[in-house]
């Protein structure tokens, strides 16, 4: 029997926790459509219906010809590129045509109103509206010149935290201590990328679509913010036309890196976080799915804001209450009860401290803040475990293990291979942590 229900995911980079959530979508007795690069972990589910390459060239035509051909109920971004070149398709869509009308529709259906989408791209701009708003938020400014960096170390508190527009997973970020290494990183940020750097990205991690920005040779604006000193903490929201379906937040008590994604969370509710995703949520009438980053202050236990992810984030699969945040969209937007959670399988899930997987394969066990975590492995699909347990994809070339061999000190931790993924686990397992299934089952 055909799906009444369609969803195309679509992902320009290797994040497998877009692939955890396609698992929610498949069980949830949709039809799945994926747009992604080679190698992604989303072709190890069998049940998609059909999956195309993420283009490297022309990728609003293709996307576009993609809405029109499979004609989706529901869009979901993995990352920020596909929300700006959604924005773009939207942008470039010709209104007198059906095809055209077909792209805008499903477009602001599945991410809300056109009206806002350029506060997805401006850092500063939701920064400054949230603010207003009672929503506590760090001093922040935008930066145009040597000079401003300068005037802004001089009046604000260090150390200081410099953005660049439009980048993401932690990319674009720096966190100075010293008026040199402001200056060193406002250079860096607010200037396009070095061909030697694109090159690198290019050779050792095969990423051909930050090869291809990288060469545009187009500078970014960038942005300062106060340094707040605390523990990073985040909000996921499902929500429809500027209502908020539902949310999940969490602690974060280990990351990657000093600006990289978490490895270990802890479930938590936040009357701060809760209302600035409300605030958001209706300001800019948002639909689908977005996150918001925090720092919980280390002195007033305040929730600040930090900036917004306009997409579905990593902690979308993850069942708290009875069901996930993907399953309740559904629900709304169909109007209709989904397939239900298996009763053992929601036993099995209701955690509050989960280290995420594969993501806690970066982190060296001894370095974790806690270790009465549950590890959140996907046991009912082992040939997704066996392809999460593997480098990802863009880190299995020769280029890349040379760097790495090279390269000590890589900034979110060296990628590992299955018998060393497999080593993490034995000792994170004896270190306290806990999985669903023995070690024996791989």
């Amino acid at each position: 029997m055909k799906n009444d229900f369609t969803v195309l995911i679509i992902s320009s980079v290797w994040w497998s926790a877009i692939t955890r959530a396609a698992v929610e979508f498949i069980e949830s007795g949709v039809a799945v459509h994926a747009i992604c690069p080679a190698g992604h972990s989303l072709r190890c589910l069998k049940a998609i219906d059909s999956i195309r390459n993420y283009p490297y060239v022309a990728p609003t035509v293709a996307l576009a010809g993609a809405i029109a051909q499979i004609r989706p109920d529901l869009i979901i971004p993995a990352d920020d590129r596909v929300v700006a070149t959604l924005h773009q398709v939207y942008g470039e869509a010709d209104r007198a045509t059906a095809m055209g009308r077909l792209c805008r529709d499903t477009i602001e259906r599945s991410l809300g109103r056109h009206e806002y989408f350029a506060y997805a791209r401006t850092r500063l701009s939701l920064i400054d509206v949230l603010r207003e708003r009672g929503i506590p938020t760090p001093a922040a400014a935008s930066l145009a010149t040597m000079e401003d960096v300068r005037r802004w170390c001089a009046s604000t508190a260090g150390p200081w935290v410099f953005k660049r527009d439009r980048s993401w997973g932690g990319s674009g970020v720096v966190i100075a201590d010293t008026l040199r290494e402001a200056e060193s990183g406002f250079h860096r940020l607010s200037h396009p990328v070095r061909m030697a750097c694109a090159l690198r990205v290019l050779l050792a991690d095969r990423d051909i679509y930050s090869f291809m920005e990288a060469t545009e040779r187009r500078p970014l604006p960038v942005m300062a913010q106060a340094h707040v000193t605390g523990m990073p903490a985040n909000i996921m929201v499902a929500c429809w036309e500027g209502e908020v379906i539902g949310t999940l937040g969490v602690n974060v008590v280990s990351y990657q890196g000093r600006t990289g994604a978490a490895t270990v969370i802890e479930i938590t509710q936040s009357a701060d976080m809760e209302r600035a995703a409300r605030v958001t949520c209706a300001t800019l009438k948002l639909s689908g799915f977005f996150g918001l980053d925090f720092v919980r202050c280390a002195q007033t236990g305040t929730y600040h804001f930090i900036e917004m992810n306009p997409r579905l984030t990593q902690i979308g699969h993850l069942c708290h209450g009875g069901n996930t945040l993907i399953r309740r969209l559904l629900q709304h937007v169909r109007g209709r009860a989904q397939v239900a959670l298996p009763s053992a399988t929601m036993e099995l899930r209701e955690h509050t401290m989960i280290a995420l997987f594969p993501q806690i394969l970066r982190t060296e066990p001894e370095t974790l803040n806690s270790t009465a975590a549950w590890i959140d492995i996907p046991w009912r699909y082992p040939e997704l475990v066996e392809e999460l347990l593997r480098r990802p994809w863009p880190r299995r070339g020769s280029v890349a293990r040379l760097e790495e061999r090279l390269r000590p000190n890589m900034p979110y931790g060296k990628s590992v291979d299955r018998g060393e993924a497999l080593g993490k686990l034995s000792s994170l397992l004896r270190a306290g942590m806990i999985t669903d299934m023995p070690m024996a089952a791989l």
